[in-house]
């Protein structure tokens, strides 16, 4: 079973996010502010998983439109 590239490194980010997320749900336990730290790292993985996204797509076009502009060239 092959995994692209791009799946690969969005599992190895979101495993990575899942491991601050549980180490840091450890240390602040008990504390007040829990739920709101808790959203900031949700929207932090979601951010960073977004323009991880973003990158991939850019980066598949850019290596989709050289292609296509080297045979418009020759």
């Amino acid at each position: 079973m092959n995994i692209s590239k791009e799946k690969k490194i969005t599992l190895i980010h979101s495993i990575v996010w899942a491991v601050l997320m549980l180490v840091l749900a450890f240390l602040i336990k008990g504390n007040e502010q829990t739920n709101i730290i808790f959203i900031f790292m949700v929207g932090g993985w979601y951010i960073s998983h977004a323009s991880i996204l973003k990158q991939a797509k850019v980066k598949k076009s850019d290596s989709e439109n050289t292609k296509t502009s080297i045979m418009c060239c020759l």
